[in-house]
Protein backbone atom coordinates (compact mmCIF):
# COMPACT_ATOMS: atom_id res chain seq x y z
CA UNK A 1 0.00 0.00 0.00
CA UNK A 2 2.92 2.28 0.92
CA UNK A 3 4.47 2.03 -2.64
CA UNK A 4 1.11 2.41 -4.21
CA UNK A 5 0.90 5.82 -2.29
CA UNK A 6 4.40 6.62 -3.15
CA UNK A 7 4.37 5.52 -7.00
CA UNK A 8 0.87 7.49 -7.15
CA UNK A 9 2.29 10.66 -5.52
CA UNK A 10 5.37 10.35 -7.61
CA UNK A 11 3.39 10.33 -10.93
CA UNK A 12 0.72 12.71 -9.89
CA UNK A 13 3.42 15.26 -9.30
CA UNK A 14 5.03 14.36 -12.74
CA UNK A 15 1.74 15.33 -14.65
CA UNK A 16 1.21 18.10 -12.72
CA UNK A 17 5.02 19.33 -13.48
CA UNK A 18 5.20 18.36 -17.19
CA UNK A 19 1.29 19.74 -17.57
CA UNK A 20 2.73 23.41 -15.93
CA UNK A 21 5.71 23.14 -18.30
CA UNK A 22 2.70 22.50 -21.58
CA UNK A 23 0.92 24.77 -20.39
CA UNK A 24 3.14 27.81 -19.12
CA UNK A 25 4.70 27.38 -23.06
CA UNK A 26 0.96 26.95 -24.67
CA UNK A 27 0.18 30.85 -22.36
CA UNK A 28 3.57 32.03 -23.95
CA UNK A 29 2.46 31.70 -27.55
CA UNK A 30 -0.97 32.41 -27.05
CA UNK A 31 -0.01 35.85 -25.42
CA UNK A 32 1.76 36.58 -28.80
CA UNK A 33 -0.73 35.99 -31.23
CA UNK A 34 -3.95 37.21 -32.04
CA UNK A 35 -6.42 34.77 -31.77
CA UNK A 36 -8.61 36.34 -29.25
CA UNK A 37 -9.12 40.26 -28.77
CA UNK A 38 -7.07 40.74 -25.43
CA UNK A 39 -3.96 39.56 -27.68
CA UNK A 40 -4.87 40.69 -30.88
CA UNK A 41 -4.90 44.41 -29.24
CA UNK A 42 -1.37 44.25 -27.83
CA UNK A 43 -0.04 42.44 -30.93
CA UNK A 44 -1.81 44.43 -33.59
CA UNK A 45 -1.65 47.74 -32.57
CA UNK A 46 1.15 50.39 -31.83
CA UNK A 47 0.35 51.88 -28.85
CA UNK A 48 2.25 55.01 -29.34
CA UNK A 49 -0.67 56.03 -32.33
CA UNK A 50 -3.73 57.65 -30.66
CA UNK A 51 -7.12 56.23 -31.66
CA UNK A 52 -9.75 58.20 -32.21
CA UNK A 53 -12.08 55.75 -30.53
CA UNK A 54 -12.72 51.92 -29.96
CA UNK A 55 -15.53 49.73 -29.57
CA UNK A 56 -16.61 47.75 -26.35
CA UNK A 57 -19.18 45.38 -25.89
CA UNK A 58 -20.82 41.94 -26.56
CA UNK A 59 -22.12 40.10 -29.64
CA UNK A 60 -24.21 42.75 -30.60
CA UNK A 61 -21.15 45.26 -30.38
CA UNK A 62 -18.75 42.84 -32.72
CA UNK A 63 -21.43 42.53 -35.40
CA UNK A 64 -23.25 46.01 -35.62
CA UNK A 65 -21.13 48.64 -35.64
CA UNK A 66 -18.58 48.47 -38.32
CA UNK A 67 -15.38 50.51 -37.73
CA UNK A 68 -14.04 50.04 -41.39
CA UNK A 69 -17.34 52.14 -42.53
CA UNK A 70 -17.22 54.81 -39.82
CA UNK A 71 -13.45 55.21 -40.51
CA UNK A 72 -13.60 55.53 -44.08
CA UNK A 73 -16.85 57.87 -43.72
CA UNK A 74 -15.49 59.78 -41.37
CA UNK A 75 -11.59 59.93 -41.59
CA UNK A 76 -11.01 58.28 -38.38
CA UNK A 77 -8.99 55.56 -36.82
CA UNK A 78 -10.83 52.93 -34.60
CA UNK A 79 -11.12 49.20 -33.57
CA UNK A 80 -13.56 47.12 -31.86
CA UNK A 81 -12.98 45.25 -29.09
CA UNK A 82 -16.30 44.09 -28.52
CA UNK A 83 -16.11 40.03 -27.67
CA UNK A 84 -19.17 37.64 -28.32
CA UNK A 85 -20.72 36.10 -25.10
CA UNK A 86 -19.37 39.03 -22.39
CA UNK A 87 -21.40 40.86 -20.02
CA UNK A 88 -20.97 44.78 -18.84
CA UNK A 89 -17.89 43.41 -16.09
CA UNK A 90 -15.89 41.48 -18.78
CA UNK A 91 -16.33 45.12 -21.34
CA UNK A 92 -14.88 46.80 -18.53
CA UNK A 93 -12.17 44.50 -17.83
CA UNK A 94 -11.38 45.38 -21.16
CA UNK A 95 -11.50 49.07 -21.30
CA UNK A 96 -8.88 48.29 -18.39
CA UNK A 97 -6.70 46.01 -20.13
CA UNK A 98 -7.00 48.60 -23.27
CA UNK A 99 -5.50 51.29 -20.85
CA UNK A 100 -3.36 49.61 -18.80
CA UNK A 101 -1.36 48.47 -22.24
CA UNK A 102 -0.65 51.76 -22.91
CA UNK A 103 -3.44 52.87 -25.79
CA UNK A 104 -4.85 55.71 -26.15
CA UNK A 105 -8.72 57.07 -27.44
CA UNK A 106 -10.56 60.30 -27.63
CA UNK A 107 -13.87 58.23 -27.34
CA UNK A 108 -14.91 55.08 -25.73
CA UNK A 109 -18.07 53.77 -27.84
CA UNK A 110 -19.60 51.36 -25.02
CA UNK A 111 -22.28 49.14 -26.92
CA UNK A 112 -24.55 48.72 -24.15
CA UNK A 113 -27.89 45.74 -23.85
CA UNK A 114 -30.96 45.84 -22.63
CA UNK A 115 -30.13 43.31 -19.82
CA UNK A 116 -27.64 45.35 -18.20
CA UNK A 117 -29.28 48.66 -17.71
CA UNK A 118 -29.31 48.15 -14.27
CA UNK A 119 -27.63 44.95 -13.41
CA UNK A 120 -24.86 42.68 -14.01
CA UNK A 121 -24.52 39.59 -12.74
CA UNK A 122 -21.48 39.09 -10.20
CA UNK A 123 -20.66 35.97 -11.64
CA UNK A 124 -17.34 35.24 -13.68
CA UNK A 125 -18.59 35.88 -17.46
CA UNK A 126 -18.48 32.51 -19.71
CA UNK A 127 -15.47 34.10 -21.92
CA UNK A 128 -13.06 35.61 -19.32
CA UNK A 129 -10.67 32.97 -19.68
CA UNK A 130 -9.97 34.86 -22.89
CA UNK A 131 -7.45 37.41 -20.64
CA UNK A 132 -5.46 34.26 -19.05
CA UNK A 133 -2.51 34.95 -20.93
CA UNK A 134 -2.37 38.29 -19.05
CA UNK A 135 -2.84 37.16 -15.45
CA UNK A 136 0.48 38.50 -14.73
CA UNK A 137 -1.28 42.03 -14.88
CA UNK A 138 -3.08 43.06 -11.68
CA UNK A 139 -6.36 44.43 -12.80
CA UNK A 140 -6.77 40.76 -14.51
CA UNK A 141 -6.18 38.99 -11.62
CA UNK A 142 -8.68 40.82 -9.41
CA UNK A 143 -11.27 40.81 -12.05
CA UNK A 144 -10.69 36.81 -11.71
CA UNK A 145 -10.53 37.13 -8.02
CA UNK A 146 -13.26 39.06 -7.35
CA UNK A 147 -15.98 37.25 -9.55
CA UNK A 148 -14.56 33.48 -9.61
CA UNK A 149 -16.55 31.11 -7.19
CA UNK A 150 -14.78 27.95 -8.18
CA UNK A 151 -13.13 25.96 -5.32
CA UNK A 152 -9.55 25.54 -7.03
CA UNK A 153 -9.84 29.50 -8.19
CA UNK A 154 -8.49 27.58 -11.78
CA UNK A 155 -8.17 31.15 -13.27
CA UNK A 156 -7.28 33.25 -10.61
CA UNK A 157 -4.35 30.96 -9.81
CA UNK A 158 -3.29 30.42 -13.25
CA UNK A 159 0.12 33.16 -12.99
CA UNK A 160 1.59 29.83 -10.95
CA UNK A 161 -0.50 27.24 -12.30
CA UNK A 162 -2.01 27.58 -15.62
CA UNK A 163 -2.18 23.60 -15.74
CA UNK A 164 -5.06 23.69 -14.53
CA UNK A 165 -6.89 26.36 -16.76
CA UNK A 166 -5.58 24.85 -19.66
CA UNK A 167 -6.93 21.11 -18.61
CA UNK A 168 -10.41 22.75 -17.76
CA UNK A 169 -10.78 25.21 -20.94
CA UNK A 170 -9.01 22.68 -23.23
CA UNK A 171 -11.23 23.47 -26.42
CA UNK A 172 -10.78 27.69 -25.59
CA UNK A 173 -7.41 27.58 -24.73
CA UNK A 174 -5.26 24.63 -25.23
CA UNK A 175 -6.37 23.82 -28.58
CA UNK A 176 -5.84 28.19 -30.11
CA UNK A 177 -2.54 28.37 -28.37
CA UNK A 178 -1.42 25.26 -30.66
CA UNK A 179 -2.88 26.78 -33.64
CA UNK A 180 -0.62 29.81 -32.55
CA UNK A 181 2.21 28.54 -32.35
CA UNK A 182 1.60 27.33 -36.82
CA UNK A 183 -0.53 30.64 -37.57
CA UNK A 184 0.25 33.24 -34.67
CA UNK A 185 -1.76 35.89 -37.07
CA UNK A 186 -4.79 33.68 -36.97
CA UNK A 187 -7.74 35.59 -35.50
CA UNK A 188 -11.16 34.08 -33.94
CA UNK A 189 -13.82 35.33 -35.92
CA UNK A 190 -12.99 39.03 -37.03
CA UNK A 191 -11.07 40.95 -39.07
CA UNK A 192 -7.71 43.10 -38.88
CA UNK A 193 -9.80 46.04 -36.80
CA UNK A 194 -12.12 43.64 -34.84
CA UNK A 195 -15.23 43.45 -36.79
CA UNK A 196 -17.19 40.70 -37.91
CA UNK A 197 -20.56 40.18 -39.03
CA UNK A 198 -23.48 37.51 -39.62
CA UNK A 199 -24.50 36.21 -42.39
CA UNK A 200 -27.88 35.44 -43.85
CA UNK A 201 -29.45 32.96 -41.18
CA UNK A 202 -33.34 32.62 -42.62
CA UNK A 203 -34.91 34.84 -40.11
CA UNK A 204 -34.69 37.87 -42.76
CA UNK A 205 -37.26 35.95 -44.74
CA UNK A 206 -40.17 36.33 -42.43
CA UNK A 207 -42.40 38.97 -44.26
CA UNK A 208 -44.71 38.77 -40.64
CA UNK A 209 -44.77 42.22 -39.00
CA UNK A 210 -44.94 42.41 -35.16
CA UNK A 211 -46.02 44.80 -32.40
CA UNK A 212 -42.91 46.64 -31.57
CA UNK A 213 -42.54 46.85 -27.88
CA UNK A 214 -42.12 50.16 -26.40
CA UNK A 215 -39.72 50.46 -23.26
CA UNK A 216 -39.47 53.35 -20.67
CA UNK A 217 -36.33 52.42 -18.84
CA UNK A 218 -33.35 53.87 -16.67
CA UNK A 219 -29.60 53.57 -16.99
CA UNK A 220 -28.37 52.85 -13.70
CA UNK A 221 -25.71 50.19 -13.42
CA UNK A 222 -23.41 50.95 -10.94
CA UNK A 223 -20.26 49.25 -13.55
CA UNK A 224 -21.23 51.77 -15.71
CA UNK A 225 -20.29 54.92 -13.77
CA UNK A 226 -17.32 53.48 -12.55
CA UNK A 227 -15.99 53.11 -16.11
CA UNK A 228 -17.00 56.40 -16.84
CA UNK A 229 -14.89 57.19 -13.93
CA UNK A 230 -11.91 55.69 -15.40
CA UNK A 231 -12.08 57.08 -18.84
CA UNK A 232 -12.39 60.45 -17.25
CA UNK A 233 -9.13 59.76 -15.66
CA UNK A 234 -7.71 58.53 -19.07
CA UNK A 235 -9.36 61.53 -20.76
CA UNK A 236 -11.15 59.48 -22.78
CA UNK A 237 -15.45 60.65 -23.22
CA UNK A 238 -18.02 57.66 -22.91
CA UNK A 239 -20.86 57.20 -25.70
CA UNK A 240 -23.34 55.14 -24.93
CA UNK A 241 -24.65 53.12 -27.96
CA UNK A 242 -27.83 51.12 -27.88
CA UNK A 243 -28.10 48.93 -31.35
CA UNK A 244 -30.99 47.95 -33.04
CA UNK A 245 -33.56 46.06 -31.53
CA UNK A 246 -35.82 43.89 -34.25
CA UNK A 247 -39.42 44.19 -31.52
CA UNK A 248 -37.70 46.61 -29.34
CA UNK A 249 -37.99 50.37 -28.95
CA UNK A 250 -36.21 51.49 -25.63
CA UNK A 251 -36.76 54.95 -23.83
CA UNK A 252 -34.45 56.50 -20.87
CA UNK A 253 -35.99 58.72 -18.21
CA UNK A 254 -32.88 59.25 -16.15
CA UNK A 255 -30.24 62.15 -16.56
CA UNK A 256 -27.00 60.83 -17.76
CA UNK A 257 -23.69 62.28 -17.07
CA UNK A 258 -22.71 60.94 -20.49
CA UNK A 259 -23.77 61.03 -24.40
CA UNK A 260 -25.97 58.53 -26.04
CA UNK A 261 -26.80 56.77 -29.38
CA UNK A 262 -30.32 55.20 -29.30
CA UNK A 263 -30.85 53.21 -32.23
CA UNK A 264 -32.73 50.78 -30.59
CA UNK A 265 -35.85 51.40 -32.54
CA UNK A 266 -33.52 52.19 -35.85
CA UNK A 267 -34.54 48.71 -37.89
CA UNK A 268 -37.77 47.46 -36.30
CA UNK A 269 -39.69 45.81 -38.30
CA UNK A 270 -37.24 45.26 -41.10
CA UNK A 271 -36.86 41.80 -41.03
CA UNK A 272 -34.32 41.81 -43.79
CA UNK A 273 -31.55 43.21 -41.81
CA UNK A 274 -31.81 40.90 -39.18
CA UNK A 275 -30.15 37.35 -38.27
CA UNK A 276 -32.07 37.29 -35.43
CA UNK A 277 -34.74 39.33 -32.87
CA UNK A 278 -31.38 40.62 -31.34
CA UNK A 279 -28.66 40.85 -34.07
CA UNK A 280 -28.59 42.01 -37.37
CA UNK A 281 -27.34 39.98 -40.60
CA UNK A 282 -24.35 41.81 -43.03
CA UNK A 283 -26.92 43.87 -44.48
CA UNK A 284 -28.32 45.14 -41.06
CA UNK A 285 -24.54 46.19 -39.81
CA UNK A 286 -23.93 48.39 -42.84
CA UNK A 287 -27.18 50.11 -42.20
CA UNK A 288 -26.91 50.20 -38.57
CA UNK A 289 -23.59 51.54 -38.99
CA UNK A 290 -24.70 54.25 -41.39
CA UNK A 291 -26.80 55.63 -39.15
CA UNK A 292 -24.46 55.54 -35.93
CA UNK A 293 -22.06 57.42 -38.56
CA UNK A 294 -24.75 60.36 -38.35
CA UNK A 295 -24.99 60.68 -34.57
CA UNK A 296 -21.17 60.03 -33.76
CA UNK A 297 -20.13 62.86 -36.23
CA UNK A 298 -22.53 64.98 -34.06
CA UNK A 299 -21.07 64.33 -30.94
CA UNK A 300 -17.58 64.62 -32.53
CA UNK A 301 -17.67 67.31 -34.25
Amino acid sequence: MKKFLIKTFYYATLVFVLGNVVAFSANYFLKKSSFYKSSFLVNEFNSDKKLDYFVVGSSRGLTTLNTNLIDEKLGLKGVNLSMDDTDLKTQSLMIHHFFESNYKADYLVLVLDANHFKKTSLELGNNDYRFVPFIDRDYVKNHFKKYEKSTLNILTNSNYNPFFAYSYYNLELLLPATLSIIKPKFRNKFDKFGNYSYPSSGHENNNATYKIKEIDSEITNPIIKDIKNYLDENKCKLIIYIAPYQLEKFTFNNKLEYSIINNSSALVNKNEFFYDKIHVNNKGREQSTLIFINNFKLLIN
